[in-house]
């Protein structure tokens, strides 16, 4: 014997018509999604399932909205669900309130964990919060957990924003010093030296479900130095790498970068180590050294380089010697040198825009 197809009856308050117009005009999309189950409904006889395959719902929810328009009416369609923090220890505003003393201590990145501030609930509501309970208010309010950007304790903020604002000036004052007979282009590069040896430093990789990787990790104090000088707005470059930082190594570095940009008239940002200072210092005719406020590594590009080094040449590996480490450096200096559109993505910061 075969079973009857029980069709869902959708009352008639509203016409086909009138229910495609309200669609056309409505915003929400939970409001669409039940018209468009009595679109479904209405437009020829239908069971619940077959209503829940045409509009790609569940059958529950189907026998849920015709039943509540068929007894309440076209209201039911905009009526708000049950959905919703019905519950909630405080409402948005008093957890803005709550939040706001933390701002201070957020923007020196202080709060590495949630448990100061549960804590702190806890005290406001007066029993025991869970902590899943604090990451779902953090997030409500656009908080995420972020890697502080590095600062000197030593460093003079007011005087970073000053050498950032007169940088076009210094540059221009720098240009004015050299010959008036010289018609030479301006290159505007900034310099750095970094460190690189053999101590490995194990960092986060990607792997698959169930697998956790093993990296090798070693402290062995040897090193090499990478002396760079980058070109930001042309997306150029020139280093080398030596083995050691002084004067001496400083000016056959300088020497190299002259000869490579002979055609230019090179002004560069330096920072105010011992050896880019020297009395002994030889700078080339041709180069003029600006230096840039104590202890403000974040000022130089060239710092962006170091970072793009060690993350990419030296992934968890741990270098079985100082030629494995120069061979990777070649590898990845070579590389930038070839890319010059991520190269100035990397390294032209706003002050060298402002003064290019």
């Amino acid at each position: 014997m075969a079973m009857r197809r029980q069709v869902r009856q959708v009352a008639p308050y509203l016409s086909l018509e009138e229910v495609k117009q309200h669609m056309k005009r409505e915003s929400h999309f939970w409001v669409r999604q039940r018209l468009w189950i009595l679109y479904h409904g209405l437009l020829v006889p239908r069971t619940t399932t077959e209503i829940a395959q045409q509009a790609a719902v569940s059958q529950r929810t189907v026998r849920r909205v015709i039943s509540s328009y068929n007894r309440w009416g076209p209201a039911a369609m905009v009526s708000p669900g049950t959905g919703g923090r019905r519950h909630a220890y405080l409402s948005l505003e008093q957890e803005r309130r709550f939040l706001a003393p933390f701002f201070g201590r957020a923007e020196r990145g202080e709060i590495v964990t949630a448990r100061y501030i549960q804590q702190a609930l806890e005290g406001e509501v007066k029993h025991a919060v869970d902590l899943s309970t604090v990451y779902r208010l953090l997030a409500r309010h656009g908080w995420r957990k972020l890697v502080p950007r590095p600062r000197h304790p030593k460093a003079n903020e007011g005087e970073q924003a000053a050498f950032l604002t007169a940088f076009p000036t210094i540059v221009q004052a720098a240009i004015a010093t050299r010959e008036p007979a010289d018609a030479r282009p301006v290159l505007l590069m900034a310099a750095d030296q970094g460190r690189f040896g053999r101590i490995s430093t194990v960092k986060r990789a990607w792997a698959p479900p169930g697998v956790r990787p093993r990296s090798p990790r070693q402290v062995v104090r040897e090193y090499v130095y990478v002396y760079a000088a980058v070109a930001p707005q042309a997306g150029k470059m020139t280093s080398l790498i030596l083995p050691s930082v002084d004067t001496a190594m400083m000016n056959l570095f300088l020497s190299h970068v002259a000869t490579t940009f002979v055609d230019s008239f090179i002004v560069m940002q330096v920072d105010q180590a011992a050896w880019h200072q020297a009395k002994e210092l030889k700078v080339p005719e041709n180069i003029r050294l600006i230096s840039q406020p104590p202890y403000s590594p974040e000022l130089n590009p060239t710092e962006h380089i170091w970072e793009d080094l060690r993350e990419k040449q030296f992934p968890n590996v741990a270098p079985s010697s100082l030629d494995e480490v120069i061979d990777r450096l070649c590898e990845g200096l070579i590389q930038l040198e070839a890319e010059p559109t991520r190269l100035r993505s990397m390294t032209y910061f706003p002050h060298f825009k402002a003064a290019s």
